[in-house]
């Protein structure tokens, strides 16, 4: 059985996989699904060059990042302060072995490696 910290470790680092947004591809390809909701998005992304929209795009995974890094912060204080606790296969996470789950994020996103 996998012991806690490794699948810690993955479940930062499925997260870091998710980062990125199917929207980018979006902005970046043929635009937003072809539906009367996406009609403006579309017509705007149609206005743009593609320096343009891989500005948005930049802005779009950091927007997203930033997102789970709040997120991560938040659950990191319930388990501080409120004694939430993530688990999988009863195994409990240990959450703050290297930092902040957090800042293992960002960390991971940056391309650093796991401590020892």
């Amino acid at each position: 059985m996998e012991n806690g910290l490794e699948m810690y470790k993955a479940f930062i680092d499925g997260l870091v996989e998710r980062k990125d947004s199917v929207r980018g591809k979006w902005i970046l390809g043929n635009g937003y699904p072809n539906t009367d909701e996406n009609r403006d998005i579309n017509e705007f992304l149609s206005m743009l060059s593609n320096e343009q929209k891989r500005i948005i795009v930049q802005m779009v995974i950091e927007a997203r990042e930033s997102g789970i890094h709040d997120t991560l912060q938040y659950m990191n204080e319930m388990m501080d302060c409120r004694d939430l606790v993530l688990s999988q296969k009863g195994e409990p996470y240990p959450y703050d072995h290297f930092d902040s789950m957090y800042y293992d994020f960002i960390a991971r996103c940056a391309g650093d490696e796991w401590p020892e």
